[in-house]
């Protein structure tokens, strides 16, 4: 008996490489998020901290996609069939409540001002980001209602609190949201078929596991990374305090040579 579904070498391959590339890009970002504790100031360890280890999670949860795929097909001849083993679509739902809520909230964070900020401010975007992790796989419309929830914490309310500097990371954290809800929408609009994947089963599901692979690296991955960067931007209020407490540095005239005397005879020059 023929099997229902085949897919070519050349789709399988395809979706095998960017299962693979999902997993390795995030689990380096997680590394190297802590890694870099070691070089910031004690206010920004925690978000790097909290950041590194939801995105270990995610990691965890995208390889088991990877190995699902692995299991769900087998080499028959020039092509793949199935073997009967479901793909695990729930590891990548679970992968995505575990990293995008605390990655967003690890903005919140880094966004906060201490001094001047609202503390309910803070509480109320950790509040929607929990709701946002415990009910993101069983419902997506609700997961889209708390992520537009939180973005209005992040985008519009937390930047307002901060004084006018040009070191302020609200539009870089904007970029990261801004990715983070496309990635969203592209899910959701694949999940409801309306994104032109194919009128054939194979081509339907390789494309959609690849726009799945890139939803979750413009999730995970580049907010990171832009987290990281922004994380690396700041400067410590002490330090920077005593910047601005130094004089401005006089700019010294190099010796010309007539000023200088002659080795030999010790004579000035003209």
């Amino acid at each position: 008996m023929e099997s229902l579904l085949t897919l070519s070498i050349g789709n399988y391959h395809a979706v095998e490489l960017a299962l693979r590339l999902t997993v390795a890009l995030s689990g380096m970002t997680a590394l190297v998020l802590l890694l870099c504790t070691t070089c910031t100031a004690s206010r920004f360890r925690l978000p790097l901290i909290l950041s590194g280890v939801a995105l270990l999670g995610a990691t965890w949860f995208e390889s088991g996609t990877w190995l699902a795929w692995k299991e769900a097909f087998e080499l028959a001849g020039t092509s793949y069939c199935v073997t009967g083993h479901l793909l695990a679509s729930e590891d990548r739902i679970i992968a995505w409540a575990l990293g995008v809520p605390v990655i967003l909230f690890c903005f919140g964070w880094v966004l906060f001002p201490r001094e001047q900020g609202d503390p309910k401010l803070i509480k109320h975007l950790a509040l929607t980001l929990l709701l946002l992790t415990l009910l993101a796989p069983f419902t997506t419309i609700l997961a889209l209602a708390f992520t537009l929830n939180a973005g209005i914490i992040l985008c519009i309310r937390l930047p307002k609190q901060q004084k006018e500097s040009s070191r302020s990371p609200a539009g870089l954290v904007r970029i990261s949201y801004g990715l983070i809800l496309l990635s969203l929408v592209l899910t959701l609009a694949g999940s409801w078929h309306l994104l032109p994947l194919g009128k054939s089963a194979d081509a339907s599901l390789v494309r959609g596991e690849i726009i799945r692979s890139f939803c979750d690296i413009l999730s995970f991955v580049v907010p990171a990374l832009i987290l990281l960067i922004v994380v690396l931007r700041q400067e410590p209020s002490e330090v920077r305090a005593a910047l601005e407490s130094l004089p401005p540095r006089e700019r010294k005239q190099k010796p010309r040579a007539s000023d200088q005397p002659d080795p030999q005879t010790g004579l000035f020059g003209n």
